[in-house]
């Protein structure tokens, strides 16, 4: 069955080659204080009054556009089951984020309350990546026979 929402195959590739230097980017920013010089806004915007350096906003975009390639992408065989797969994934991903944030919600306060919120931007794509990836290839392969009856 086709989907009318999935990207092509070949950009999951392309999401990977993407990910590893906009998170290596990110963690700069978030915990070396990073800023690639000259890469300034200047004016007023919605929260600007000033020069804006724009290295986090460069960051937060390139992670969220390659996870967003990497989690919506057509596999190489798209059936009914990895759709299915596909599916759960999403809605256990959903379950835990919100459980997690949650739980932040009640025991994380003050300015490290906003690094939990900065992180849960990406984590349901990252819980979603990491359980469709787990069940496609080691809980249910289709290869093995214990998915069938």
């Amino acid at each position: 069955m086709k989907s009318n929402y999935l990207l092509p195959h070949f950009l999951k590739r392309v999401g990977w080659i993407a990910f590893v230097p906009s998170l290596a980017l990110g963690l700069l920013v978030l915990y070396a204080n990073f800023e690639i010089p000259g890469f300034e806004a200047s004016g007023v915007g919605f929260h600007i009054l000033g020069k804006n350096n724009l290295t986090d906003e460069l960051a937060a975009i390139c992670v969220m556009a390659s996870l967003f390639l990497i989690a919506f992408t057509e596999e190489k065989v798209e059936d009914e089951w990895v759709m299915k797969v596909r599916l759960d994934s999403l809605q256990w991903a959903v379950y835990v984020n919100y459980g997690l944030l949650a739980v932040a919600i009640l025991f994380v306060y003050e300015s490290k309350f906003f690094d939990v919120m900065v992180y849960n931007m990406f984590t349901i794509l990252v819980f979603f990546t990491l359980r469709f990836n787990y069940m496609l290839h080691f809980a249910y392969n289709p290869k093995r026979k214990s998915h069938a009856k």
